[in-house]
């Protein structure tokens, strides 16, 4: 059976309340992406000692790193060289809790993926290498707002780099999110050989004239508890992890769900993960 983890952030920039959180409900590992208003790549070795200690003594480990590697534009050697450096201290950082996995993505999208993949998939290059070479593995999200956003593209993608140190991070619900696929089960059996990780959110459709809108896992059209069932009967054994993305009493802002962080984004985070964690422990207790 797969491990279930949480993005810490998404309940609060309170490390301490997000683990009892995510003890409360029996997850089983966390994900770090940004704890007391500071950024994976940028934690000093007290603030990484300091989730570590706090994770062991819940009994609970470090599942991987919700990087923003590779979220910047492509072809700008400067940003490029500086996501470099954040992959760089991400391995780092991993070492000291004890996770080699890194999320990336694949560049701010601008116009369609077919008029710069081979722009991107050179990019990978020197990324893999250093993957290969540090022994960590890069998982790259399929999201809307960069190149690579569906589950299709994302198969595609990884076939093409053909590197054993680049794998997915699946988020069926991304892949849904601005229309290029319906629900997981059109994505998930292309991207299927390439997953590492896994996250969970939902999306609903309220108005065709407007954006979709986060809720509790479950409540939407990506079919949650249909992806839950076919990793189980699949046999995955790695980590699926929430990323909750719901807030009760607002969205988030556009701008915000694009680079998620700090108390902005943690903001309403606490109430809004709690019910999909209700959610999902009913789910869990449903599976065949």
């Amino acid at each position: 059976m797969f491990k279930r983890a949480v993005i810490t952030d998404e309940i609060s920039q309170d490390f301490d309340l997000a683990v009892g959180m995510a003890k409360q409900f029996g997850l089983d590992q966390l994900e770090i992406r940004t704890v007391w208003e500071t950024r994976i790549d940028a934690m000093s070795a007290e603030q990484l000692h300091r989730i570590k200690e706090t994770a062991e003594r819940h009994g609970l480990s470090v599942a991987g790193l919700a990087a923003p590697f590779l979220k910047c534009e492509l072809g700008n050697d400067d940003e490029y060289a500086e996501h470099l450096h954040i992959l760089r201290q991400c391995i780092s950082a991993g070492r000291a809790l004890g996770t080699s996995l890194i999320r990336g993505f694949t560049f701010w999208k601008r116009n369609g993926l077919d008029d710069h993949y081979q722009q991107i998939l050179d990019s990978y290059a020197e990324p893999a290498r250093i993957a290969r070479e540090e022994g960590v593995t890069i998982g790259i999200e399929n999201e809307g707002s960069c190149y690579v956003g569906t589950g299709a593209e994302l198969a595609r993608f990884l076939g093409d780099l053909n590197e054993p140190s680049v794998r997915a991070v699946w988020d069926p619900a991304n892949a849904c999110w601005e229309g290029g696929e319906t629900t997981y089960a059109d994505g998930y059996p292309l991207v299927k050989p390439y997953i590492a990780h896994v996250h969970v959110k939902d999306k609903r459709q309220v108005h065709p004239d407007e954006s979709p809108q986060a809720v509790v896992i479950g409540d939407g059209e990506v079919d949650i508890p249909g992806q839950l069932q076919t990793l189980k009967d699949d046999g995955y054994e790695g980590c699926v992890s929430l990323e909750t993305h719901y807030r009760v009493t607002h969205r988030l802002a556009e701008d915000i769900a694009r680079m998620p962080g700090g108390s902005a984004f943690s903001e309403g985070g606490e109430e809004g993960t709690r019910r999909c964690l209700v959610a999902w422990n009913r789910m869990m207790a449903a599976l065949a």
